[in-house]
């Protein structure tokens, strides 16, 4: 399977359930304008569950790939646990390794905008 295919399988399981498999053991990832990379496929299942539970819906706007690379522009739609909700704009760049695993990903949205919108409780 090629990468965008796999890139779309991954987004489309963010909506439909399953997104986990998609991520390797030996994951990295880093978020916004923060040099901190994180490390670790059982953080990011934390942090992107988070996120996720909290998307009603993913819309891929816009989806570059180049060879194990993947560059795509998503919109979500989110509700909070108090039932605000958010259309956030989030570049995502996501590296897969020749088996299909997701090994990276780094992702940028106005960090502003969500604080505010899960503040609003």
């Amino acid at each position: 399977m090629d990468t965008k295919q796999i890139t779309e399988n991954y987004f489309a399981a963010v909506n439909q359930g399953g997104w986990e498999d998609y991520i390797a053991e030996d994951f990295t990832y880093g978020m916004c304008d923060s040099q901190k990379v994180r490390k670790g496929k059982e953080a990011y299942l934390k942090g992107a569950g988070q996120f996720y539970a909290l998307s009603q819906k993913l819309e891929v706007k816009s989806l570059l790939v180049e060879g194990l690379k993947a560059a795509a522009i998503n919109r979500y739609y989110l509700t909070s646990p108090v039932g605000q909700t958010l259309e956030l704009e989030v570049a995502e760049f996501l590296v897969f390794n020749p088996e299909g695993k997701m090994i990276a990903s780094t992702i940028y949205f106005d960090i502003q905008a969500f604080q505010k919108f899960m503040q609003a409780q």
